[in-house]
């Protein structure tokens, strides 16, 4: 049953009798949106009490006649103005246009606003019709988002320039002066995992003139890493200066000035040295480590790889820690030494299952035909094609000594 105007508990008959004109007054007077109408000379004809209120006008009506020239500098007003006319000009609306809003007291305030030409029956133009919405909060919270991301790319920027520095700087210590030594033939592959790794090897300068080397691992990777091979790279050199010829005090030297400085973390490392050559072309190998015992001999009379075992020793950077005692070697002409970070046995497959030593030492014994550089060089590859993955997992240094 249709309802009957009496029946219409929501009151939409009454409603439907407002007038046009009171329907339009209610609307201006209770919206929230800044509305106004404005004539070709873009002076208000009327405006919401919202528009008022902003302005702390009481009555709206008595903008009528004004301008934007009369509320806001002329920085916003001629704008608006220009836009205005634009309108009238080319009968074309302006739909959802932020505009920045100055003020004659120096406050500054963003609306979203929407013009239109407002034409009359006839289709004349008459003026332009407005709407615009108070954006201030949303644009000051985009500006600061803008201003976040600006300064974070430029954070990144300068981020990136010192990544770049610190590569260089790395290369350029790492390993650093590479020593030239009659009938030892020296070879080393050094790969950090990134640009920047935590592993350092060097060649430490001594009183005695002795091929000593130093080899170290850094708990963790990237910049904090590479930061502590630097640290590494002063502390050995000085340690070399007063080298004595015992590894293991050369290694407790080391700690001792790393664990001033050392917040947290730990570093393993290994330091040795091969004594002058006999008549029969024999070296004595002095070594001892701090955490990385990692040793392997090829005797080249027996043709086999030769695991040694040395006596255990604290990792650096803990305060009072102990390096091992120092072992004694005897190589031969024809003999090499291995020495490595665990980054190469710990390469993983995509079934996460690791190369290990078993297949490191194969590796090793297979290709010792080569030259001990091209050994090294040929077992890297090795891993690379074991792990099919372009991204190292960790850094991996590979040092080689043969004596000829």
């Amino acid at each position: 049953m249709k309802k009957t105007p009496a029946q219409d508990s929501d009151g939409n008959s009454e409603l439907l009798k407002m007038s046009s004109e009171k329907l339009f007054e209610t609307l201006m007077e209770q919206t929230a949106d800044y509305i106004y109408i404005k004539d070709k000379k873009s002076r208000f004809i009327t405006v919401s009490q919202a528009f008022a209120d902003v302005h702390n006008i009481k009555d709206r009506k008595e903008i009528e006649g004004k301008t934007d020239f009369d509320f806001f500098t002329d920085e916003h007003a001629k704008q608006a103005y220009d836009d205005e006319q634009t309108i009238l000009r080319t009968d074309k609306p302006i739909i959802n246009k932020i505009e920045k809003e100055s003020w004659h007291d120096g406050k500054v305030t963003w609306v979203s606003t929407s013009k239109a030409p407002f034409h009359l029956t006839s289709g004349e133009i008459a003026g332009i019709f407005g709407i615009s919405r108070d954006v201030t909060s949303e644009v000051l919270a985009r500006q600061k988002l803008a201003d976040s991301e600006q300064r974070l790319r430029e954070q990144n920027e300068i981020m990136r320039s010192d990544y770049d520095s610190a590569e260089k700087v790395q290369r350029v210590i790492i390993p650093g002066r590479v020593p030239v030594i009659r009938n030892v033939e020296l070879a080393y592959v050094w790969k950090p995992m990134s640009g920047i790794g935590g592993d350092l090897f060097s060649f430490p300068r001594n009183p005695s003139k002795n091929l000593l080397f130093f080899m170290a691992d850094v708990c963790g990777h990237g910049v904090t890493a590479a930061f502590y091979t630097v640290l590494l790279k002063y502390f050995s050199a000085h340690a070399g200066e007063v080298y004595s010829g015992d590894p293991r005090q050369f290694l407790n030297s080391v700690n001792e000035e790393l664990s001033l400085r050392l917040s947290s973390g730990f570093i393993t490392g290994l330091a040795g040295h091969f004594g002058r050559r006999d008549k029969e072309g024999n070296r004595k190998l002095y070594i001892a480590h701090a955490g990385n015992p990692r040793l392997l001999i090829h005797r080249k009379k027996e043709d086999a790889i030769e695991i040694v075992e040395l006596p255990p020793g604290i990792v650096m950077g803990i305060p009072g820690g102990q390096a091992s005692s120092t072992s004694k070697f005897l190589l031969s002409p024809g003999d090499r030494l291995y020495t490595y970070t665990d980054g190469i046995i710990e390469a993983s497959d995509d079934k996460e299952e690791e190369f290990g030593e078993e297949r490191f030492i194969e590796a090793l014994g297979k290709h010792r035909g080569l030259p001990i550089q091209e050994t090294l060089n040929t077992v890297y590859e090795e891993v690379c094609a074991y792990t099919q993955s372009e991204d190292q997992q960790d850094d991996i240094t590979l040092l080689g000594f043969e004596l000829t």
